[in-house]
């Protein structure tokens, strides 16, 4: 009885040896791909990209933004670059000593510049001068580059040297420096 439980014990060992012999390197190495959101695997990016820089230019050859991204990837097919941990300026046509910078964890480019989403504690601030500057929080910022303007449907926070405004949902037009809060608007403004 011994030598049975024995022997068989042996030849299980050795058909999972030979399974796991046997089996392709593929069965083992596959990764789970990342979500979108809605469910739908994200295919591999055509390209990879390290440290990327891109300065975009206005018609009149003024800078119009800077990006700058420790990771990228560029997908062909809908034209897209996703970034990581990406890093904009963007200069006013009016006023280009005190241009908006923006840091966020994530980003989306779209159509080769025609729309850009920022998700993932978005920040953006606008250096004053005096040790003062505007801010704004929100967990997405969406940016259209060619007419200047950003819009968000999430919760935002301003903050300037006069006050803090915070609602939900924003439209921004940057050259005209023009924030409009959409609902839920609450504010706190300093008389000085």
């Amino acid at each position: 009885m011994r030598n049975l439980l024995l022997t068989i014990m042996l030849l299980g060992a050795v058909s999972v040896f030979l399974l796991f012999w046997l089996s392709p390197p593929e069965a083992f190495l596959q990764k789970s791909n990342d979500n979108i959101g809605d469910g739908e695997a994200l295919p591999k990016a055509d390209s990879y990209m390290l440290n990327i820089s891109k300065i975009d230019y206005a018609k009149d050859g003024t800078k119009a933004f800077s990006l700058k991204s420790i990771e990228a990837h560029h997908f062909k097919r809908g034209n897209r670059l996703v970034l990581e941990k990406p890093k904009l300026i963007s200069y006013n046509q009016k006023d280009a000593k005190h241009p908006w910078h923006m840091n966020a964890k994530k980003g989306t480019v779209l159509k080769g510049g025609e729309r850009a989403i920022f998700t993932g504690d978005v920040y953006a601030w606008q250096n004053l001068g005096n040790d003062t500057k505007n801010e704004l929080r929100t967990d997405k910022l969406i940016l259209f580059p060619e007419e200047r303007t950003a819009e968000t449907d999430k919760k935002v926070t301003i903050t300037t040297p006069k006050g803090n405004t915070v609602g939900v949902g924003m439209h921004a037009d940057l050259n005209k420096e023009l924030f409009k809060l959409l609902s839920r608007v609450k504010g706190v403004h300093n008389v000085n």
